[in-house]
């Protein structure tokens, strides 16, 4: 697999044999432009000032290690922006701790001597782990920034919100309930919903029968208890909550005083639209991008043992990273997805048009 977008490599050796093989490997792909130096001081001026794709370093540098050079980048606040680039270290033979080099954060070990196809491959490889390390933290961002917004959104909503498990058991409630009725937040959860209702039991069983047949229901007249133990109307919107295997869990319920009915349907609406769009991505998380990262991982790992000298293996193997990749780039567009819009797939079945959607 080559690069199409010109990178910037900067190599650091003193080995005067290598650094040139390097520098004429890298001048003859045409999609590198590729810095040399020698030692350890000069290496972080350049990683400073060029700020490079990647990084590939000798082990035994004149001045320091390979180990001290990369502790001192990550170690360096001016480097804050830049510490995710990946690093290649290179060792005679490839004698040193491979456990602990990786721990540490180097992205591959290439033994010394090397050849050119070699340190191309190590780098091509190298770059496509970052681009999976960087899009996982990507996609992880998405999924923390959404769950903010959800939660924003429903603590600053009007509307009193309050959730159970499917026993009835209150799990969550945002301001506007605790305001509603005078509770605070932790009177509530862990007890029993029926505990509000004026009809007691008698009103959660009617909604519960209710539930069973429609799974959602609309602008429903009832009486509560405040905390002072008023009698108030309540005007309430409630939907079933289900987890990504589509098992009801419980209830989102909203509640209004019955002069404030207009938007209610509408908004539960957008919060079950919401929290679904949440709860899908998360799901294409586990399900596929857990498994792709090691599928990944090992790929290209064998891609980098040089005892594999197959073509037609190496081929296969680059085969899985390509595929494996283009995998990854919809479960990135899946987390963001913003409207879902369906299409007809088959004789009136629909199926998410992702690009539509985003």
């Amino acid at each position: 697999m080559r690069m199409t977008v010109n990178k910037k490599v900067l190599y650091i050796d003193n080995d005067s044999t290598c650094r040139t093989m390097a520098g004429a490997a890298f001048e003859h792909e045409k999609t590198y432009t590729c810095h040399l130096c020698e030692n350890g001081i000069e290496g972080l001026q350049k990683i400073e000032h060029i700020q490079p794709d990647i990084v590939i370093v000798d082990y035994a540098l004149p001045d320091m290690t390979g180990e001290e050079l990369y502790i001192k980048f990550i170690a360096n606040t001016k480097n804050r922006n830049i510490r995710d680039i990946p690093f290649i270290i290179l060792s005679t033979n490839g004698h040193v701790d491979r456990s602990h080099l990786y721990n540490l954060g180097f992205s591959a070990i290439l033994a010394k001597p090397f050849s050119a196809s070699e340190i191309i491959e190590f780098v091509e490889d190298s770059l496509v782990s970052y681009k999976v390390k960087m899009e996982e933290v990507e996609f992880w961002e998405t999924i923390r920034e959404a769950k903010d917004f959800l939660e924003r959104v429903v603590e600053n909503t009007l509307d009193a919100i309050l959730t159970t498990d499917k026993k009835g058991v209150i799990t969550y409630c945002n301001v506007a309930f605790e305001n509603l009725l005078g509770y605070r937040f932790e009177e509530l959860v862990g007890k029993k919903v029926n505990f509000l209702f004026v009809d007691g039991y008698k009103e959660v069983l009617k909604l519960y029968e209710s539930l069973k047949r429609r799974n959602k229901i609309s602008k429903y007249n009832t009486r509560v208890y405040t905390k002072k133990g008023q009698e108030i109307d309540l005007l309430l919107s409630i939907g079933r909550m289900k987890d990504t295997g589509g098992k009801i869990v419980g209830a989102l319920v909203i509640g209004r005083k019955p002069e404030t009915e207009i938007d209610i349907d509408r908004e539960l609406r957008d919060s079950e639209r919401l929290s679904t769009i949440i709860e899908t991505a998360i799901a294409v998380n586990h399900a596929i991008n857990n498994p792709l990262v090691p599928i990944l991982g090992n790929a290209q790992f064998l891609l980098q043992d040089k005892n594999i000298v197959d073509e037609n293996v190496r081929r296969r193997l680059r085969i899985i990273v390509k595929n494996a990749l283009k995998i990854k780039e919809i479960t990135h567009k899946l987390a963001h997805i913003s409207r879902p819009v369906t299409v007809e797939y088959f004789h009136g079945t629909k199926m998410l048009d992702i690009e539509k959607s985003l």
